[in-house]
């Protein structure tokens, strides 16, 4: 009885914090400057974040320096303790709650971050329960935020990006990419380079060229358009449909499957080994890099782009 009380208590703990962070988004106008600092730091070094409970936001620009701007409500203020740490090869920003379980859930708290870093630099950005941003950066960047979105535009080098509850969305993206989501959905358009992607409950829209792709949802959608260089495309769901696009003259050896749908094409297919209304195994054109797509519950329609 005890612990069913406590997972009770729990419970609507989580749920009235989900309400005051939804509430306290709404007055984003009403929130304060409660650290502002400048460091002074060549391009191509590092930037380290690591702030509980709130959104950041790091853009490139062009100057060398680093730009920190911390806002908060009033509780942010008075429950959270910020440590700022620089040399000559990493500026730090570290922000934490009060250890208390009535903090950590019921606190209210509202706090964002607004970083700007040099144009090439790499940056390590973690928030336990908050949205993360970057924009026009060159550089390696590691993202992580257990309950919020990821918004990765215009950037260049490697990146890795996680998130436990919510979606992922990368625009204008040059280098190899890995991302993965929980509990959201995944949107990847004009991206140019390996391309890891997976989805335990959504969908997967990519929209890209030159790249390796592997794509992976347990619960939803998978749409491909693709154009250059066939690198090797594999894409699975467990229940949903599967749509590709690629140019006509797209070289391929393909492997289309499903177990519980149809599988079509519109290209012309070579040197057919399998073929059923379930599966489809050949060449597009002169052949090439395999192109597999299987899904458990849906239909695989391969087009024309």
């Amino acid at each position: 009885m005890k612990i069913k009380n406590i997972l009770l208590i729990l419970s609507l703990l989580l749920t009235a914090s989900a309400a005051a962070h939804l509430n306290n988004n709404l007055d984003d106008k009403n929130l304060k400057t409660l650290h502002e600092k400048t460091f002074k730091i060549s391009s191509g070094k590092e930037l380290k974040v690591d702030i509980s409970g709130g959104d950041i936001i790091v853009t490139g620009w062009d100057k060398d320096e680093v730009y920190v701007k911390i806002l908060g409500n009033e509780k942010a203020s008075e429950k959270m303790e910020f440590k700022f740490n620089a040399d000559e090869n990493i500026v730090e920003v570290i922000g934490k709650k009060e250890s208390s379980l009535f903090n950590w859930f019921s606190s209210g708290i509202t706090v964002k971050a607004e970083i700007k870093v040099p144009g090439r630099f790499n940056n390590k950005v973690y928030t336990s329960g908050g949205d993360i941003r970057i924009s026009d950066i060159t550089g390696n960047n590691n993202l992580k935020t257990s309950g919020g979105d990821l918004w990765i535009k215009n950037t260049n080098g490697e990146l890795e990006a996680s998130t436990s509850g919510g979606n992922i969305n990368l625009d204008d993206n040059k280098g190899n990419l890995s991302v993965s989501t929980s509990g959201g959905d995944i949107q990847a358009k004009s991206f140019d380079g390996n391309l890891s992607a997976s989805t335990s409950g959504g969908n997967i829209k990519l929209k890209g060229t030159n790249s390796k792709i592997d794509a992976e949802t347990s619960g939803g959608d998978i749409y491909l358009e693709y154009w250059g260089e066939n690198k090797g495309i594999d894409l699975s769901t467990s229940g949903g449909d599967i749509y590709i696009k690629v140019p006509a003259d797209f070289n391929a050896n393909v492997r289309l499957a499903s177990s519980g749908g149809e599988v079509s094409t519109e290209i012309g297919v070579n040197n057919v080994k399998k073929i059923s209304s379930h599966k489809l195994e050949g060449e597009l054109n002169k052949g090439g890099s395999q192109l597999n797509a299987k899904t458990s519950g849906g239909d695989v329609v391969l087009s024309k782009l």
